[in-house]
């Protein structure tokens, strides 16, 4: 009965919107090339038509389609990219529901597409936020969401439409947070948010992964100088161990330089804790690459990062960028040719550049190595990676 009825809701929903209805599709693609001894080509194409339907204090938005991996194990999965229903019921008030895009506000633990509510109320000088989200409907392949140690999910396994249930959705979590955000803390350029998550391991697995985290960031802007500060407490509770601590912070400082481009310079230290006798490794929900090339997630590792960006011409703009990663235990990062007695694992160089030629049309080229340091083996090999992007918008 509330299947139908919800049924129902969005037929009339879009049917009177329609009339001011706006649509379109977006179709990116792109050409990956990485290895060290031998190339290993592979690509993505995702066509992804989309419709807009606002309706007097709120508004629905809807994208799916295709995403087409072309590599050793070829497939072409259906996947909903977004189903967004959107509600403002005044100026304070913001209500979004569906399959939505959020990120934690340490920008640390969890980033991407979430299916759940999200509640944000505006006081004027503080605002503050509630939602629910879970994990275990998405596709896989591009939610990127955390194996938990006793998770039987294989992100090796490629997705394959004979077995659709076990190839196909992301491990399970049910993420709640509250978060507020107050601007002008405690100086007018000043913006401090903070948040308290809870991570429950819904995934099947023998023993639950249960993890609970306090956030906080703090942006601040003076002149021509930023700085961006973030950290997060996280309680990991398993049965077998108890509650155990880890921890994660990063420091980024940024310079607008006073050229007749537009350009900036930044350095960023990025750590998180990894297992001990008495802490956890961290443990990101979404397990973003750290870079280009070597792409650790954030556990078990810190880096120092230099930046510059630049903007040559209103449609063309470079990045340059070095990074030199540490370990922060033996236990979290495993890769071949690498040494378990040493924590220093080298140097990263990379570049990338934009071209936008027209409003709908995105072009992107991205290419690095990484040099391999003393926690390798001597025969280790350098690392590459090349890539190549299109984006078209019709």
């Amino acid at each position: 009965m509330k299947s139908n009825l919800l049924a129902v809701f969005l037929i009339f929903f879009i049917a009177a919107g329609i009339a001011a209805a706006d649509y379109g599709v977006l179709l990116n693609g792109e050409l990956d090339v990485q290895g060290a001894d031998k190339t290993k080509p592979k690509g993505n194409i995702v066509f992804a038509p989309w419709v807009s339907v606002p309706y007097s204090s709120s508004d629905l938005y809807i994208s799916a389609g295709l995403n087409t991996s072309l590599a050793k194990d070829n497939y072409a999965a259906l996947e909903l990219f977004r189903f967004e229903y959107t509600y403002r019921g005044s100026p304070f008030v913001l209500f979004r529901l569906g399959r939505i895009n959020w990120q934690d506000v340490s920008c640390f633990v969890a980033k991407g597409r979430f299916d759940g509510a999200d509640f944000l109320y505006n006081l004027g000088k503080i605002r503050l936020g509630f939602n629910a989200l879970y994990t275990g409907f998405l596709f896989k392949d591009t939610a990127y969401i955390n194996v938990s140690p006793d998770d039987t999910k294989d992100y090796t396994v490629s997705f394959n439409w004979s077995d659709f249930g076990s190839t196909y959705f992301a491990p399970g979590r049910l993420i709640t947070s509250l978060y507020g955000e107050f601007p002008g803390f405690p100086v007018g350029r000043g913006r401090l948010f903070a948040s308290i998550l809870a991570q429950f391991d819904l995934s099947g697995a023998d023993e639950a992964y249960h993890t609970q985290y306090l956030l906080a960031r703090y942006i601040l802007g003076y002149k021509a100088f930023d700085l961006d500060a973030a950290g997060a407490v996280e309680l990991t509770k398993t049965g077998e161990n108890g509650v155990k601590p880890a921890f994660a912070f990063s420091l980024e400082g940024g310079w607008q330089l006073p050229t007749a481009i537009t350009d900036r310079i930044s350095i960023k230290l990025a750590w998180a804790s990894g297992e001990g006798s008495k802490t956890a490794a961290f443990f990101p929900i979404t397990m973003e690459a750290m870079s280009f090339v070597l792409g650790p997630a954030f556990s078990g590792m810190m880096n120092i990062q230099v930046n510059y960006n630049v903007r040559l011409l209103p449609s063309f703009s470079a990045e340059l960028g070095g990074l030199y990663f540490i370990r922060t235990d033996s236990k979290s990062f495993i890769a071949p040719y690498l040494e378990s007695s040493s924590y220093p694992l080298g140097l990263e160089l990379n570049t990338s550049l934009l071209w936008v030629p027209f409003s709908d049309l995105a072009l992107t080229l991205k290419g690095g190595f990484f040099l391999p340091g003393p926690a390798w083996a001597d025969d280790a090999p350098v690392l590459w990676r090349l890539t190549l992007g299109t984006m078209l918008s019709f």
